[in-house]
């Protein structure tokens, strides 16, 4: 909850970087976001019409209709996405532009002493680098309400037919979010102590592969020095990062277990309704494809922010 603080700050940054394209990039997401629920919805009819020929019953009235529209969703889903990609492609433009444009007028508002705090260059650092950094964050942030659009569409389908089925498939999900929420903290974490590092690895880089520090690297024998400085804060931060990432590893892959027991326990219970003649095909096929759709939307990591 106090990470969620600054996604304002951040919204109020890609809003100003253009309106315009902001407005149309979200509400495309809503409205793609419902299209799976609809596909899903004609499918199921569809599949109920083939298994009335099953029994030796005519198929319905406006059958190949429902064909027909399937098709069209399915079109109007792709030219959505790329109109999608197109805005998304604006917006990092727009956003890149605008950003840069601000570090650069508050970098020239301030006093040379400030320059020489070591704090506050880092600080400078991370602005300059997340810049273009932000790009991702921003795009998952976008994903993030057209998958929740989704699962909540999906959900209201689910409690249609019984409320255990959601209520299997939050267990499901629970674990999951907790495990990612978690991580992507201590990322965030790890990556704003390791500015510091990085900058000097940055500098190290620079001043040993540059060529006008070659004369003063051979005059003064400082290659050995400056390769050896590198390397060791190139595998502190190497460390750091498996540690984590190990950690990671086998906490998610615990929690994973948790969640995969719910969805297939709603999985279950589906099929268990449809053997008994409570569900037909084509709403066992509608309740498999929302489990699943929840399934593959709530597994996605949140991609954790860098530094």
């Amino acid at each position: 909850m106090r990470s969620l603080r600054n996604i304002p700050p951040v919204l109020k940054f890609v809003w100003e970087s253009g309106p315009s394209v902001v407005f149309w990039n979200i509400t495309i997401r809503v409205i793609i976001a419902f299209l799976p629920v609809a596909i899903g919805i004609v499918a199921r009819f569809i599949i109920d019409g083939v298994n009335r020929i099953r029994l030796s019953q005519p198929l319905p009235q406006g059958f190949w209709w429902l064909v027909a529209a399937e098709m069209g969703l399915a079109v109007l889903m792709g030219v959505l996405s790329r109109t999608i990609d197109y805005f998304d492609n604006l917006l990092a433009d727009r956003y890149t532009n605008h950003v840069s444009v601000e570090v650069m007028r508050k970098a020239a508002a301030l006093d040379l002493t400030v320059y020489e705090d070591p704090v506050f260059y880092d600080r400078l650092e991370r602005a300059r680098v997340q810049a273009t950094d932000r790009l991702a964050m921003i795009q998952q942030m976008g994903r993030l309400i057209q998958q929740a659009v989704t699962a909540i569409a999906f959900s209201a389908v689910l409690i249609r037919y019984s409320p255990i089925l959601l209520l299997l498939l939050v267990i499901g999900i629970i674990p999951a979010f907790l495990g990612e929420s978690h991580f992507a903290f201590l990322t965030y974490a790890k990556n704003f102590r390791q500015t510091p590092l990085r900058r000097q690895m940055d500098y190290l880089r620079q001043v040993g592969g540059s060529k006008e520090a070659a004369k003063e690297l051979k005059l003064f024998n400082l290659s050995g020095y400056l390769t050896n400085r590198f390397a060791a804060l190139s595998q502190q931060v190497y460390e750091e990062n498996v540690a984590l990432n190990r950690r990671r590893l086998f906490w998610g892959g615990l929690l994973a277990i948790v969640g995969q027991i719910g969805y297939y326990g709603a999985y279950a219970y589906s099929i268990l309704r449809a053997v008994q003649g409570r569900y037909t095909i084509g709403d066992l096929t509608l309740i498999t494809t929302a489990i699943m759709q929840a399934m593959s939307i709530s597994n996605r990591p949140f991609l954790p922010p860098r530094e």
